[in-house]
């Protein structure tokens, strides 16, 4: 009877024990961390870092010295990951806010970046950003050669710019034109052509971008396009709804488009994966499969990309599309593959180079296989398309 009455203190003593143990650990993670960040250890900082959360040493203060450890040395992805824990306790972090919105910007999600801006304080704002300024501009130009004595060569041309609306909304609009002389097939093809079916098209594209919050976008965008085949015209529109979430290695994306195209119906549904095995783009792949329903036909493609940083400044990116093409719609809409001609396969090569702090420059080639419309002729598509995008 006489030692229950001491289990209580015991109990009490215990408890303070461990509680000054804990905070002795907490204060030693504290001050190894501090000392690896002022010494500039990154490597060290982050390895220690991830240790000491693991062993239930969970601090702001720790997550933040590792998040800017990852920051310094390029792990974009792995930085937002640590300053988005912060966030869930402290939305108002402005270390957080100011370094999330760097690291989405260097991951080319700009409107996840003026979104954490929205939570600075407005004199740290002032001068610096706008909710309402222009994001990038640009342009393309292409060529499309092919070998089909019915064909000439194709261009395309297409000029775009973006700006926000506000700190969650940001709209990126373009306008595209496409022309090709089409040559009808006569009696003693292919040794005549006759009368000259020129394909003309005038395009606008728009696309609304929305932050939900710090991981979840909602997408939309709208395509009309004006197409002019032999004496019809036809007035295209087109639309899509999505959804993007970011993950800690990976942005992953849903969509649906639908409209009419030719006067034909046409539904696509998309499911997207970016991969950024290294947190940033000296290394990442980009997976798009697609079923698409079109004129009481369905159709499956997949497209596969892959890019790294070849050297400074230079990066270079492949890709290769699976599957019958006719009337696809790829990157969120923007580009519709609506020619006269079907293509059922394509592969191509990009180089981006920066050139000074605001201007990225691009040089594609892509080549396809193309099935001619009129007859069983199957023949080579080769596009050579230069571009360039200023980044404000």
């Amino acid at each position: 009877m006489g030692i229950k009455k001491y289990l209580p203190v015991i109990f009490f003593i215990a408890i303070i024990q461990t509680a000054k143990g804990q905070v002795n650990t907490l204060n030693s993670a504290d001050s190894i961390s501090t000392s690896l960040y002022n010494s500039a250890d990154w490597k060290q900082l982050i390895l220690f870092g991830n240790s000491a959360i693991n062993n239930g040493n969970d601090t702001p203060n720790l997550r933040l010295r590792i998040a800017y450890a990852y920051f310094i040395t390029g792990d974009y992805k792995k930085s937002l990951y640590e300053y988005d824990k912060v966030l869930v306790n402290n939305s108002y972090n402005s270390t957080a806010r100011y370094y999330a919105y760097f690291c989405n910007k260097y991951l080319n999600n700009d409107v996840q970046a003026s979104y954490n801006v929205s939570y600075l304080d407005k004199a740290t704002v002032k001068g610096w950003l706008s909710p309402f300024d222009l994001v990038d501009a640009g342009f393309e130009a292409g060529v499309k050669e092919n070998n089909d004595v019915n064909r000439d060569d194709a261009n395309y041309y297409r000029v775009g710019f973006s700006n926000r609306l506000g700190w969650r909304f940001q709209l990126e609009e373009s306008f595209a034109y496409f022309n090709e002389d089409i040559f009808s097939v006569s009696n003693d093809y292919p040794s005549n052509r006759s009368d000259d079916l020129s394909d003309q098209q005038k395009e606008y594209y728009a696309k609304l971008n929305f932050a939900v919050n710090n991981r979840l976008t909602i997408i939309g965008s709208y395509h009309y396009l004006d197409t002019k085949f032999i004496n019809t015209i036809y007035n295209n529109n087109l639309g899509l709804l999505g959804l993007k979430y970011t993950t800690i290695y990976a942005d992953l994306q849903a969509d649906v488009n639908f409209g009419n195209l030719d006067s034909k119906p046409v539904e696509q549904y998309d499911g997207k994966l970016i991969f950024y095995p290294l947190g940033n783009f000296n290394l990442y792949t980009i997976s798009m499969a697609s079923a698409q329903h079109l004129n009481a036909a369905d159709h499956f493609i997949f497209n596969q990309a892959a890019g790294f940083k070849l050297m400074k400044n230079t990066w270079l990116e492949s890709d290769v599309t699976f599957g019958n093409q006719d009337d696809y719609l790829d990157q969120d809409g923007l580009y519709v593959y609506n020619g006269i001609d079907n293509t059922t396969f394509k592969c191509g090569e990009t180089v981006f180079y920066q050139l000074g702090k605001h201007a990225r420059l691009q040089l594609n080639y892509t080549y396809e296989k193309k099935q001619d419309s009129f007859t069983e002729l199957k023949y080579d598509q080769n596009s050579t398309t230069i571009g360039m995008l200023w980044k404000f």
